[in-house]
């Protein structure tokens, strides 16, 4: 794998701030507030989208974001550096039955930095040895025979409504699982919704965490951005396009909530750096 190029960079952050490895292939350093904010952790998004802004095939097989990067290693060398900064990573049931088997740790992604990844988070000054699994779910519909529930070191948390959790507690809950009722925002379409700042604040209150990455999808991230609570971007811009039709609706990268102009949310270009044919880009929203 050769290490991605900056192209542009609004402030170079000290190459220190990665271990020597991660740093060279980067091509610099990435720096993340690390300490505790009172209200909520800071939240970085991940995603990968195609030129035409489609983050998903939607077909069977072909849900996850490989599909879309063509399984790229340096955009996996980043998921996994962001990975390895975070408390907890956040995503949605449906993400967890979309990417069957995946587990959303750094090593996972990219295990030949495994080593590379447990430093940073030591440099990070991280309290667990991976990051927290945090499952959304309003109706409780989890398959708890996922690897997610099951690997050592990895504690999970599903997120969910008084229904949800009645559904979850007729089941056997994994020892490293904790099931938590958050309130619901206003519902939609008759569909209760859990209210994302009610899930941060119960991150921050009672587990600690400080960086929370957001990995899917599309709609809960919608609910994020419209109560603006994604506070950075990384997408990755993969060199082809997928298109969609009427008999084939794919997903883009905000879905379930249309922004009007005056509250559309804008962002500031931080980085670019370049992979190939594939742009890895940093916002601050």
């Amino acid at each position: 794998m050769d290490p991605v190029a900056t192209l542009y960079e609004r402030e170079r952050a000290a190459r220190e701030t990665l271990p020597a490895r991660l740093a060279l292939y980067y091509d610099g350093g990435l720096l993340l507030p690390n300490t505790l904010n009172n209200e909520r952790p800071y939240v970085i998004a991940n995603f990968v989208e195609t030129i035409d802004g489609i983050v998903s095939y939607n077909a069977p097989g072909q849900m996850g974001g490989g599909m879309i990067s063509g399984d790229n290693e340096q955009d996996k060398m980043v998921m996994g550096i962001l990975r390895a900064q975070a408390d907890a990573v956040i995503f949605g049931a449906s993400s967890l039955h979309a990417d069957t088997g995946h587990v959303r740790i750094p090593a996972f992604i990219a295990p030949s930095f495994a080593a590379d990844y447990t430093a940073l988070r030591t440099l990070f000054q991280c309290q667990e040895q991976l990051p927290m699994s945090v499952i959304v779910t309003a109706s409780g519909d989890v398959d708890l025979s996922e690897p997610t529930f099951h690997t050592p070191g990895l504690r999970a948390l599903i997120a969910t409504t008084e229904r949800g959790a009645t559904h979850l507690m007729r089941q056997s809950i994994p020892a490293t699982t904790e099931v938590r009722v958050v309130a619901v925002e206003a519902e939609q379409d008759a569909k209760p919704r859990i209210a994302p700042r009610a899930l941060l604040t119960l991150l921050t209150r009672d587990y600690g965490v400080r960086v929370a990455l957001y990995e899917g999808g599309p709609t809960l991230l919608a609910s994020f951005l419209a109560e603006h609570l994604i506070d950075e971007l990384f997408l990755t811009v993969a060199p082809h396009l997928a298109g969609q039709s009427n008999s084939m609706a794919r997903l883009s990268l905000v879905a379930g909530h249309a922004f009007a102009p005056q509250e559309a949310p804008w962002a500031t270009l931080l980085s670019v750096k370049l992979a190939g044919s594939h742009l890895l880009l940093r916002y601050h929203l």
